[in-house]
């Protein structure tokens, strides 16, 4: 998108018309990402700690305070006392600089994104299935001409215009479109079958073929079909590893897969997670340094609002009982409120780099404002630190950092091509080679008895995102979740239960009170909480299930009762 501005500040946002994914539209969104630029919650200044109030600080003392607070750490209980966390927030150069921060300056194998609990075990399990990185497995354009496209969750058709666009075309082509949901009670819009499972057990529904209609199995095992997810709701890799394996060839092919398309409402999730923010051999996941027993001491934090994605009470103690906290961002987030040093960096219309979307298209961005304030670049505050450290850290130039990048990570050879990177579109990776994995992961399926609750992992809903919170617009278009269950108006009436009455719910694991929200959207013998809702969610599902593939951990959905209070 291109900024508008009247001279002094930033009014507005338009389109790119020849876009190949956008054709010169914005969503919703789009049209008033301007007004981040004109937040009074920016920081323009570094702010450090003292007592219970931050104090602003000129950069040399900010610089000097975090140098001593890590000379601490590392002299008393070594390197592996930090952890750092990278951002599907920043660019792709900006994250490969944190990567290689933390492993050649602070000696540290633990690193992570704050996506080790969403988007994580979507890559992870593609990764896997492919044996190794992957770079595009099929592009937006081409979603409009596939035959059969299978849609895990209606948001995908909603909340992302340039996907909902092509579907529709495909429709209007003939194309048969089905949505696997099962927040959803009836068929949405354009979509043929309703498969009301959720991605835990769409695998076992694909082996028991008598449970699905006949042109759903062999369309979506047709050549040319499409499969369409929200990255950030696959909690679990193994359930997403055994689909995959479901819809494809016995034997390897030049298509082993479906079109397929990892969706994420964060801008970079894939480039974060192809720089290598994720744990080197030995290191720790974000789960596990926030674990019970983790060692680790202090968290350098880039880019991330953190706190606001931790999903147990216990990793949220052990986050804010951390020695030491920095966050480098632009807002004052609720993350930097409990930081010990906070420095100012620029935001993405200030900023210089590329990011990769969700189909593999690295995209190049052209700042339109000078950083604002006392904003530094993540590269400069690396090598200050660096050089407080007595090490060095040179600071190169974006095109630089592309030349290691395509060095050294296989898929993104192309992007040392400036002239490449300027055209319109950027540049779309390399398909992988077609290598499928021998690992097999058996299909469950939960047969619920009673009442079904679902805690999807809402933690990159737009109402979460800093992009919202920061548009005064985008707050009242995305209200907050409330502290509430949801369930069908009729099965409410049914128990004679009003709108905000509250009720029993139990588990075989607990049991909770809650306020009722009736929302038409949940069919029958389902509840739905969404699982930031930390301390409700455990009251009902105690402890999170470990997952041993993405070493994060999920809440399971739960058989459960449901008594009037």
């Amino acid at each position: 998108m291109f900024i508008r501005s009247d001279g002094k500040e930033a009014v507005g946002c338009l389109p790119m018309t020849l876009h190949p994914v956008s054709e010169g539209r914005l969503c919703h969104r789009g049209w008033n990402r301007f007004q981040n630029l004109r937040s009074f919650n920016r920081l323009s200044v570094p702010l450090v700690r003292k007592g219970s109030n931050f104090e602003q600080v000129a950069w040399p003392e900010a610089l000097q305070n975090t140098k001593e607070k890590i000379s601490q750490l590392l002299s008393r209980y070594g390197p592996q006392s930090i952890g750092v966390i990278g951002s599907p927030w920043l660019t792709n150069e900006d994250n490969y600089r944190i990567a290689r921060f933390s492993r050649d300056i602070l000696g540290t194998s633990h690193l992570d994104g704050s996506y080790r609990f969403s988007g994580a075990s979507a890559l992870t399990a593609l990764e896997r299935f492919l044996s190794g990185s992957f770079g595009s497995l099929g592009s937006v354009p081409a979603i409009a001409k596939s035959p059969t496209i299978l849609v895990i969750g209606k948001e995908s058709f909603r909340d992302f215009s340039p996907i909902g666009s092509r579907l529709i075309k495909a429709f209007l082509h003939g194309s048969t479109l089905i949505l696997a949901d099962p927040l959803c009670a009836r068929k949405e819009h354009f979509f043929k079958y309703l498969l009301p499972h959720p991605v835990q057990n769409l695998a076992a529904a694909f082996k028991n073929k008598e449970s699905l209609p006949p042109e759903v199995s062999a369309g979506l095992l047709a050549p040319g079909s499409a499969l369409i997810f929200l990255a950030d709701q696959v909690d679990s890799s193994s359930s997403l590893l055994s689909l995959l394996h479901s819809l494809s060839p016995h034997s390897a092919t030049q298509n082993p897969l479906p079109l397929t398309l990892p969706l994420s409402r964060s801008p970079n999730l894939k480039g974060a997670w192809d720089m290598g923010i994720r744990p080197a051999e030995g290191g720790l996941t974000l789960h596990e340094m926030l674990g019970e027993e983790s060692k680790v001491k202090g968290l350098l934090i880039f880019g991330d609002d953190l706190l606001n994605h931790l999903v147990t009470s216990s990793m949220l103690a052990k986050f804010k009982s951390l020695e030491f906290l920095l966050a480098a961002d632009r807002f004052f987030t609720d993350t930097a409120r409990i930081a010990h040093s906070v420095l100012p960096i620029p935001l993405l219309a200030e900023t210089e780099g590329t990011m990769t979307n969700s189909e593999g298209r690295v995209q190049k961005l052209r700042p339109f404002l000078d950083p604002q304030g006392q904003s530094r670049a993540v590269a400069h505050i690396l090598q200050d630190l660096s050089r407080h450290l007595g090490k060095d850290f040179p600071v190169l130039s974006e095109p630089e950092v592309r030349k290691g990048i395509s060095e050294n990570i296989s898929t993104y050879r192309s992007v040392a091509s400036e002239s490449e990177l300027e055209k319109v579109g950027g540049i779309l990776l390399p398909s992988p080679a077609a290598q499928l994995t021998r690992e097999l992961v058996e299909p469950t399926e939960q047969a619920p008895e009673g009442y079904r609750l679902l805690i999807p992992n809402t933690l990159y809903a737009w109402n979460r995102n800093q992009m919202i919170h920061e548009s005064p617009v985008l707050r009242i278009e995305y209200p907050s979740d409330r502290r509430a269950v949801r369930m069908n108006p009729l099965e409410a009436r049914e128990l004679k239960i009003r709108m905000g009455e509250k009720i029993r719910i139990r588990s075989d694991r607990g049991e909770t009170q809650i306020p009722v929200e009736l929302d038409e959207n949940i069919p029958s013998k389902a509840l739905m909480i969404p699982s930031h809702f930390a301390e409700l969610v455990e009251s009902l599902a105690g402890k999170a299930v470990h997952d041993g593939v993405t070493r994060t951990v999920f809440f399971p959905h739960l058989s459960v009762s449901v008594e009037k209070i």
